[in-house]
């Protein structure tokens, strides 16, 4: 049962949930969804963060999460979609690399 929570959360199905929790959080304007993504989101990134290639930017990913809540708050979603980014784009990254292995 644990196991299956663990990959849930740190696991490829964790970085798809949130990526897709927070995409509709700020297109449907509702920062709730995005906190929940950043909630899914902060396993893989402390995972990661302990590896000395993302050492430092992991743990500062779901703060990203909670400054783009914070913009669709304020009728920012330009923004906001800007600050997810580079959660984006470093799993993808992520996930090319492990393709291609």
């Amino acid at each position: 049962m644990i196991s299956g929570l663990a990959i849930l959360f740190i696991g490829w199905p964790g970085i798809i949930i949130a990526i897709v929790l927070v995409s509709i959080g700020i297109y449907t304007n509702r920062t709730w969804l995005i906190i929940l993504g950043a909630i899914f989101a902060m396993p893989i990134s402390w995972y990661l963060g302990s590896t000395p290639r993302f050492r430092y930017i992991m743990y500062a990913l779901p703060i990203f999460f909670i400054g783009s809540a914070l913009a669709v708050k304020f009728g920012k979603n330009r923004l906001a979609w800007v600050l997810i980014l580079p959660y984006i784009i470093i799993m993808g990254w992520l996930g090319l690399t492990v393709l291609s292995q």
